[in-house]
């Protein structure tokens, strides 16, 4: 096998994937969380190549991106980052890189992290038939306007945005049963930092310190390598 997942045997596996423009503290809360209420052996983090929802050409360049995920997870031997988009031409389609990583490890129980907001379009997402069915997924809380972690940098964790989600989820799979599509799923029991990519690249282009929003290694890289300095990456 490929990836540094080496004789994995059965075992549950989560894929988290994303643009991670840069990757950030938030998400690696998300990935331990999962880690920690699954039992996970492992967490395979998947940098997005081309996102079909956003322009390619405002992101960092793809190999840069790979490289701050293989820092910001060194430390941590229960993750590792997959190229398995590396050689992509089109659009990151999940289900190319989940036939992809099935391929690549198999006699898998496959789960999926992904944000509330993200799975609230999962009956929109391409060949949803084939995805929705084959992991369970592992839903992120999304963090609500005027929350008590709106100052940035700070957690929180409150019963109203675990509602809140689980009320989503619902939704979504009620949707899909109507298609159906069973899904399974929960609510990742995170606490939420109000921290993003696109905050960090906005303080990055004004000069203020990432120090703490981001892994101390990928904050080195990206001040080395003069990163989310142009207005280009928004």
């Amino acid at each position: 096998m490929k990836g540094g997942c080496e004789g994995l045997g059965t075992q549950k596996v989560a894929v988290f994937g994303g643009t991670f423009d840069p990757v950030h503290l938030g998400h690696l809360l998300i990935a331990q969380t999962a880690s920690t209420q699954v039992e996970l052996d492992r967490v395979i983090w998947v940098p997005t190549r081309y996102p079909p929802h956003k322009s390619s050409r405002s992101l960092v360049e793809f190999e840069r991106r790979l490289e701050m995920v293989r820092q910001a997870i060194v430390e941590n031997p229960a993750f590792v980052v997959s190229p398995v988009e590396i050689n992509r031409t089109g659009s990151s389609y999940a289900i190319q890189t989940f036939m992809e990583l099935q391929e690549l490890y198999p006699a898998i129980q496959w789960y999926w992290i992904v944000g509330a907001d993200a799975f609230q379009t999962l009956p929109k997402w391409h060949c949803r038939d084939i995805l929705a069915t084959s992991v369970e997924w592992l839903v992120a809380p999304r963090l609500l306007r005027g929350s008590a972690a709106e100052e940035v940098g700070k957690t929180c964790w409150s019963d109203e945005i675990y509602l809140e989600t689980q009320i989503l989820c619902q939704q979504v799979a009620h949707h899909l049963a109507h298609t159906s599509m069973p899904v399974r799923w929960q609510v990742l029991q995170s606490p939420l930092v109000a921290v993003s990519s696109s905050l960090i690249r906005q303080f990055c282009r004004e000069g203020r310190s990432i120090r703490y929003l981001v892994p101390e290694a990928v904050r080195i890289y990206i001040e080395t390598e003069n990163l989310y300095q142009s207005a280009t990456n928004q």
